[in-house]
């Protein structure tokens, strides 16, 4: 039956789980959520952030639900999705978006996330794509089972254009040209290799559940601004057409869309967010 625009993108009372919802992205993609009227479920493993969200949302009188969770522990995982739908009885959508470095990965003196490939460790290798990739697949196998039943869901990964083409290793590295000093930190090959797999798993599962009414996507956004170096900036600005970074907020209509059903016919897509950088 067709829709008005204005009902395709209504998301009222929409029960949205976020994995890593208290987090810098997912903090933006649950307070845009709430505000849109969608009932917005927030998993992270952070219990300050959590705690931070948890009163801004009081404060402002918005609808959302907090649960400190550890997402690579799947015992856990699946009695917190099983609480939910006690609760509501359904979950419309999951956005998988957690993807944090463990903090003593960048405290350790004999292991450093952001390693030569040369001499990256094995086992933080192992780590991060257990935080970045494995944590995906079990969350999403725990909600889909629940979907399943109800014939209908959408599912929204959060890939990087990093996943899509490699990191540009000269911002990182300093340039006398423009009295650029670079930066102790770049992208560890275990999250673009990650990310890449998200997209990946994206694919596989919309081709898999296309006929039990489940939609699978991601959004594969660029670099998102964050206090970063000024000189970083600047490199890093000069590879994207629009000639910026992105704002935290200017995802947050990606992410009503493919969790609305104004994407009622779109599965299997990446949604690029990159000001362009993908195309140069």
């Amino acid at each position: 039956m067709k829709k008005n625009i204005k009902d395709l993108f209504n998301l009222k009372n929409k029960v949205i789980l976020i994995t890593g919802g208290s987090g810098f992205l997912g903090s933006e993609f649950s307070s845009a959520l709430s505000s849109v009227g969608a009932v917005p479920i927030i998993l992270d493993k952070n219990k300050k952030s959590l705690k931070t969200l948890q009163r801004k949302f009081i404060k402002k009188k918005r609808k959302g639900f907090f649960f400190l969770v550890d997402l690579n522990n799947e015992k856990k995982v699946e009695e917190t999705v099983n609480l939910v739908i006690k609760k509501f009885k359904k979950i419309d959508c999951l956005i998988n978006n957690a993807a944090a470095f463990r903090k003593n990965d960048l405290t350790k003196s004999k292991t450093n996330i952001f390693e030569k490939f040369e001499k990256y460790d094995y086992k933080l290798w192992q780590e991060s794509l257990e935080d970045h990739l494995s944590s995906v697949f079990i969350v999403t196998k725990s909600v889909a089972n629940h979907m399943l039943k109800r014939k209908q869901g959408s599912i929204v990964n959060i890939a990087s254009d990093v996943g899509i083409i490699s990191p540009d290793h000269r911002i990182y590295k300093s340039n006398i040209r423009y009295k650029y000093k670079g930066v102790n930190f770049n992208t560890p090959i275990s999250y673009s290799v990650a990310k890449s797999g998200i997209i990946s798993f994206t694919r596989y599962l919309a081709t898999y559940w296309a006929q039990k009414g489940i939609r699978v996507n991601c959004i594969s956004p660029a670099g998102v601004y964050k206090k970063h170096n000024k000189k970083f900036v600047e490199q890093l600005s000069q590879r994207i057409p629009l000639g910026r970074m992105a704002n935290s907020y200017e995802l947050n209509g990606a992410i009503i869309y493919l969790c609305s059903d104004a994407s009622s016919f779109v599965t299997g897509h990446n949604l690029v967010v990159d000001g362009g950088r993908t195309i140069w």
